[in-house]
């Protein structure tokens, strides 16, 4: 696929995402995710695709699609779809499972310092939200 292509078919996949044409937004980010684009692309269109489904209601596709999107991304040593699944499932209320996944991400040699710091603090603001629950 061409650059130009792909910058188009992504930007009215957004368009149609803003305008809550779910279905049809899942439609053009699978056809984006089944062409020629790189792994890392791919990745991407996992992480959209992943929003898609959250915003239509269905939990278990939007975690199955932020899966396929680690498996895409994690031989390059990247880890957006890791974190998105991490901040996903905070947003659900498992902070216990994110707080799981930013530990085992900040042990990774491919992290840097600032980002595990980001990291460090993020798992703070995670058990703080649960020390709150429990009150």
């Amino acid at each position: 696929m061409q650059y130009q292509e792909y910058v188009q078919q992504v930007q009215q996949t957004s368009q149609l995402i803003q305008e809550a044409h779910f279905k049809e937004a899942v439609k053009a980010l699978y056809q984006l995710f089944l062409s020629d684009i790189s792994d890392l692309d791919k990745a991407d269109m996992c992480a959209e695709l992943a929003v898609v489904y959250d915003r239509m209601g269905n939990t278990d596709e939007a975690m199955n699609w932020y899966e396929k999107g680690i498996s895409y991304e994690q031989d390059y040593c990247r880890y957006a779809n890791v974190e998105k699944k991490a901040q996903y499932l905070s947003q659900l209320g498992h902070n216990d499972r994110a707080v799981t996944i930013y530990e085992s991400l900040i042990q990774q040699p491919f992290v840097s310092e600032a980002e595990k710091e980001r990291m460090r603090k993020t798992i703070q603001n995670l058990l703080g939200k649960a020390m709150r629950g429990w009150q």
